[in-house]
């Protein structure tokens, strides 16, 4: 859906420009038209003479003769009138015409106006619009019935398409709120777990939101990173209690079990379908992958880690630099900025270090913001 939406901003920005390029045009044609009506009366003189016929020819090639004009003519028998009258009527005819064009193209101008400024083209808005604007398309049957018929037609049609779109919308979105208080409930749940990480799941998720928009993500892929990275230690709840709060230094062994964790949390979502899922199933394997490739479970090295793993590590890693457990202090965290930075180019991606250190402010005044001293937001 988000592909779908996306590709549908584009277009609606290209056919704005289009717009743009007719409105232009039809302006000048009005423009053309009044010089036309002023001509008019002033055909004695060659060059307004010349300039007349020339244009009226010209607009008239592509706009044909309206129906209106046909009709008046028929009514009141114009081949009678003055000639010089005669083509006053048609030439207001003409400028008529060209008006009711632009208020369409202003009207489609507003229409995508709405779609790109929204970001969101299937809304019931956009469908409301497109209904009341379709019968302004009634307009044109003054110029073309046919024309003006298919347009009325084809704008109908659209409003019902993206009513329809509105709809699958509304159920995306009901569907993307269930999948995050899943989500949401599944985080709190590996949080309890542990009686020392407190919040840190909090903090890392807000660190990895910091890092992907300084890396380029629009904010709807940094919002789903966010939530994708709040399950990066889901696999822990199959670690036992006992390995997971231990004071002091593990055994061999029982790294062993923690460093399983990983591919425990890629199980536990792996038959779990949606978008934030499946990042989350990702994001859970691989955070613990070193850009050396000295990482585990997998050993994957560079570009074979995923750019999400590669951010949420950093911002893992920081987190558990800064944060007490019951074998370690908090280390000061200018030493843990020091030890990220450190770590350029061989346990981390250089360029999400170097994002680091750009918005390092701020996700050091998020770290002050969700201390573990305080109350969660």
């Amino acid at each position: 859906m988000n592909t779908v939406k996306d590709r549908i901003v584009r277009y609606a920005k290209a056919l704005n420009i289009m717009a743009i390029i007719a409105r232009v045009f039809v302006i000048v044609g009005m423009v053309v038209t009044v010089l036309q009506m002023i001509a008019t009366f002033s055909l004695n003189t060659p060059f307004m003479a010349d300039f007349y016929d020339g244009g009226i020819e010209q607009i008239e090639s592509i706009l044909g003769r309206s129906a209106l004009f046909q009709v008046l003519h028929d009514i009141a028998d114009l081949s009678a009138m003055d000639p010089v009258y005669q083509k006053a009527i048609e030439l207001f005819i003409t400028l008529l015409s060209l008006l009711v064009l632009l208020l369409y193209i202003i009207f489609f101008q507003k229409l995508i106006g709405h779609i790109i400024k929204a970001q969101q083209p299937f809304s019931h808005e956009s469908a409301r619009r497109m209904t009341s604007g379709s019968w302004w398309l009634l307009l044109p049957v003054l110029i073309n019935p046919v024309l003006g018929l298919a347009l009325f037609m084809i704008m109908r049609f659209f409003a019902v398409i993206f009513e329809y779109g509105a709809y699958l919308q509304d159920q995306a979105d009901e569907t993307s709120r269930i999948q995050e208080e899943v989500i949401v409930s599944l985080a709190e749940i590996t949080e309890n777990k542990s009686e020392q990480t407190g919040q840190h799941i909090r903090r890392v998720s807000e660190y990895s939101r910091i890092l992907a928009r300084q890396l380029g993500y629009s904010p709807e892929a940094a919002r789903n990173l966010r939530l994708a990275s709040t399950m990066h230690d889901l696999g822990k709840l199959m670690i036992p209690s006992e390995i997971l709060d231990k004071p002091g230094k593990l055994t061999d062994e029982e790294f062993a079990v923690i460093k399983k964790h990983p591919v425990y949390g890629e199980h536990l979502l792996h038959n779990v379908e949606g978008e934030t899922m499946a990042l989350a199933r990702l994001v859970a394997l691989e955070h613990h992958e070193r850009y050396d490739g000295k990482g585990y479970p997998e050993g994957k090295q560079g570009e074979a880690i995923s750019l999400d793993g590669r951010i949420v590590a950093v911002a893992d890693v920081y987190d558990a630099l800064t944060s007490r457990r019951s074998y370690k202090t908090a280390w000061d965290p200018k030493d843990a900025y020091d030890e990220i930075v450190k770590g350029s180019g061989t346990q981390f991606d250089a360029r999400v270090v170097d994002a680091f250190k750009t918005a390092y402010d701020e996700i050091d005044a998020t770290r002050r913001k969700y201390a573990d001293d305080k109350p969660a937001a």
